[in-house]
């Protein structure tokens, strides 16, 4: 892939409305963990090799983040209160959703696995003005759920979610829920039957969508593909459109890079957008233009950013002629 090509393809996925030069300015998309915890251990998920020891975000640098991120406000689409772990565990989390929202950030979301979205906590946070839910659930069918959300009741996850549902009708209509099925082995033939199940139950403006389990950037053990990835061919779109900031402010290479072992800097030392500028990112960002992303690990057969399942497939449009012979994570027989 030429480099024109590359930035059209980064363009068009990440910022369609604008041009290449404004995805250097400053992230559009933040993942902010503010808990390192999870009450669920998935096989899909890494948490068994997790080497952070900060437990939750220090109150000074939520702030610090938030300023900035509030001073910058025009050109942030989206802030995640969540990274690796479960959010409903940090018990401030529903004030750090109305800090942002105060300031004028146009989206603040969270991902949960639903097991502790009780009523306290959906009233809490539809009333600090949270704008997207994303609800985890991984199966409609219990033995099966809990095979993967393991330690997670599938009951109480099941009465959770309708609750929600039926809750954000009446306190927030405008906040969007999504249903995410991580479609992997065990539950890959269920979509159908999932998506009918949901979709009605949803109003216009929500989403049910699968999200095909990842190999975490070949760091995931035992990672079992269930469909065919363009990824390790194209530039990531997470260098040129998110910034994770881990619990002690720290800033990895990306989402994959769970025990930062390439950290791009620390936001209590040095401001978003110089990191998001700094040499190093502007490294990262040319090793993938010019077909050299092997160069760091994790980059090289990483399969996270594969498109969902009901957008446009630009992975297959941009790699080179479309020949599937490129592609080295095959699909598992259906």
């Amino acid at each position: 892939m030429n480099r024109a090509k590359a930035q059209e393809y980064l363009v068009k996925r990440i910022h369609p409305a604008g041009n290449y030069e404004e995805l250097l300015s400053f992230p559009r998309y933040f993942e902010i963990e503010t808990i390192n915890a999870c009450n669920a251990r998935c096989p899909m998920c890494t948490i068994d090799d997790w080497q952070r020891n900060t437990p939750t975000i220090k109150d000074d640098l939520f702030q610090k983040i938030s300023d900035e991120l509030i001073a910058n406000a025009k050109e942030v689409n989206r802030v995640c209160l969540y990274r690796d772990g479960e959010p409903l565990l940090d018990k401030k989390l529903a004030r750090r959703v109305q800090t942002l929202k105060d300031g004028g950030i146009r989206s603040v979301n969270i991902s949960t696995n639903v097991a502790l979205l009780n009523e306290r906590w959906a009233k809490s946070l539809l009333e600090a003005g949270l704008d997207e839910v994303l609800l985890s659930i991984d199966s409609l069918k219990k033995d099966v759920y809990e095979a993967i959300r393991v330690r997670l009741n599938f009951e109480q996850v099941m009465e959770n979610a309708l609750k929600f549902i039926e809750m954000r009708n009446r306190i927030r209509p405008e906040t969007t829920i999504i249903l995410r099925m991580i479609r992997q082995e065990s539950n890959f033939h269920e979509w159908p039957a999932y998506y009918e199940y949901w979709k009605p139950k949803l109003a216009a403006h929500d989403r049910v969508y699968y999200s095909d389990i990842h190999n975490w950037g070949g760091q995931l053990q035992q990672f079992k593909p269930v469909s065919m990835s363009y990824q390790p061919f194209l530039p990531c779109v997470a260098l040129w459109s998110l910034m994770i900031i881990f619990a002690n402010g720290d800033v990895p290479l990306c989402s994959v890079d769970y025990n930062n072992k390439f950290p791009l800097g620390n936001v209590r030392d040095q401001s978003i957008r110089d990191l998001w500028q700094s040499q190093l990112a502007h490294l990262r960002r040319e090793s993938h233009l010019s077909g050299n992303k092997g160069d760091v690990s994790i980059c090289k057969e990483c399969t996270a950013w594969n498109d969902a399942s009901d957008r446009e497939n630009y992975s297959r449009i941009y790699v080179d002629d479309g020949r599937l012979g490129l592609v080295t994570i095959p699909a598992e027989s259906n």
